[in-house]
C-alpha cells in the first residue's frame, strides 16, 4: 500500500503567507558506490563543451569545513542581468564526502515508480558530491534549468555515479535514464516527479491524492487532483501534460478553466494549497463531480 501523505499546514504557510515552494538555489546530489576523484581539468573542459565558455576556479573552504577546497564555475556564456550591472551565471561544486545518513531520500524512495532499484541504489551507495547553482534565480527558468541540466550531464561526463538526487523534484534518478531523457528532449525527467497516495476512503472506493513536485521549485506550480473512482494511469498522463503546459507556458491557467484529460474529460482548474508536503501553490484539477472527493475531507 502506498505510504500515508503527510498533509501541510495549510500549505505551510510562513508569516501567515503560503510559501511558492521556489528554490533560490538549485541542487542535485550525485551518489557513488566508490570514492570518486573530481579532476579540475578534465570536469572544466566538459562544462565548457557542454555549456559554453567559462573558467573553473578553487574557493577555499570556510572553517569548520574541513580542508576540500570548493569548485566554482563561472558560465561566462550565460549572464545574469541585476540593478548593479550583469554577472555570469555560477555553478558551486561541493566537496566529495562520505554519506553518513540517508533519511532525506525516504521520500523518493518511496515515490520512485519510475525505478524499482532506487533504494537498493542508496542503500549502496557510500560517497556524495553536491552541486548547485548561484546568482540564478533571476534567470528565465526555461534558460535556467537547460544550464543546470547541460551542467549535470557535464559531470556525467567525468565521472561514473551510481544514482542522482534532484532536491527541487525530491526524485532519485538512474544516471544512464536520464541522460537518455536529455536525449530525447524530455526536459523535467529529473526536474518533475509524479508522486501517488492513498487518501483513505474503502477498500470498493478507495482515494486517492497525486501531484506533481519539481515545477514550484523552477516558479511555477505544481499540479495536483484529489479522486476516486479513476484510473491511476490516466490521472498520472493528465498531470503529466498539465504540467509540462505549464513548465513551457507558465502560470496562464485561470481558476475556473478546463483542461482535457488522457481520459478525454474536461477537468477544471483551480489554484489552491497542497494538499502534500512541501507547502507550495498547485493547480487543482477537479475531474468532476462523479470522481471528486468533498472538499470537506482532508487528507490524514
Amino acid at each position: 500500500m502506498e505510504k500515508q501523505p503527510k498533509e501541510t499546514d495549510q500549505g505551510s504557510r510562513e508569516s501567515g503567507e503560503l510559501t511558492s515552494g521556489f528554490h533560490p538555489v538549485y541542487m542535485v546530489e550525485f551518489l557513488f558506490n566508490e570514492q570518486p576523484d573530481v579532476k579540475q581539468s578534465e570536469l572544466q573542459e566538459a562544462l565548457i563543451h557542454r555549456t559554453g565558455q567559462g573558467r573553473l576556479d578553487v574557493r577555499e573552504a570556510e572553517k569548520g569545513q574541513g580542508d576540500q577546497n570548493i569548485l566554482v564555475f563561472y558560465h561566462m556564456a550565460h549572464k545574469v542581468a541585476f540593478q548593479e550591472g550583469s554577472i555570469p551565471a555560477q555553478t558551486c561544486f561541493l566537496p566529495v564526502h562520505e554519506i553518513v545518513e540517508r533519511a532525506r531520500f525516504a521520500g523518493a524512495i518511496q515515490q520512485a515508480w519510475h525505478w524499482p532499484e532506487a533504494g537498493q541504489a542508496v542503500a549502496s551507495a557510500r560517497y556524495s558530491f553536491r552541486i548547485h547553482d548561484m546568482f540564478t534565480a533571476a534567470m528565465p527558468r526555461k534558460q535556467r534549468l537547460d544550464l543546470f541540466q547541460k551542467t549535470v550531464l557535464a559531470v556525467l561526463d567525468t565521472l561514473d555515479c551510481d544514482a542522482l538526487y534532484w532536491y527541487g523534484s525530491d526524485k532519485l534518478v538512474e544516471p544512464e535514464a536520464y541522460i537518455q531523457s536529455q536525449e530525447r528532449e524530455e526536459h523535467l525527467y529529473a526536474a518533475m516527479n509524479v508522486r501517488m497516495y492513498q487518501a483513505g476512503g474503502t477498500e470498493q472506493k478507495r482515494e486517492m491524492v497525486m501531484d506533481t513536485v519539481g515545477l514550484s521549485a523552477l516558479g511555477v506550480p505544481d499540479v495536483q487532483c484529489h479522486f476516486t473512482g479513476l484510473d491511476p494511469d490516466t490521472v498520472a498522463q493528465t498531470l503529466l501534460g498539465a504540467a509540462y503546459y505549464i513548465f513551457d507556458q507558465g502560470d496562464v491557467l485561470q481558476d475556473g478553466q478546463t483542461l482535457g484529460s488522457s481520459g478525454g474529460q474536461r477537468w477544471r482548474c483551480e489554484h489552491q494549497a497542497a494538499l502534500i508536503a512541501p507547502g507550495r501553490y498547485v493547480i487543482d484539477l477537479n475531474p468532476g463531480e462523479e470522481h471528486t472527493v468533498s472538499a470537506t475531507q482532508t487528507v490524514q
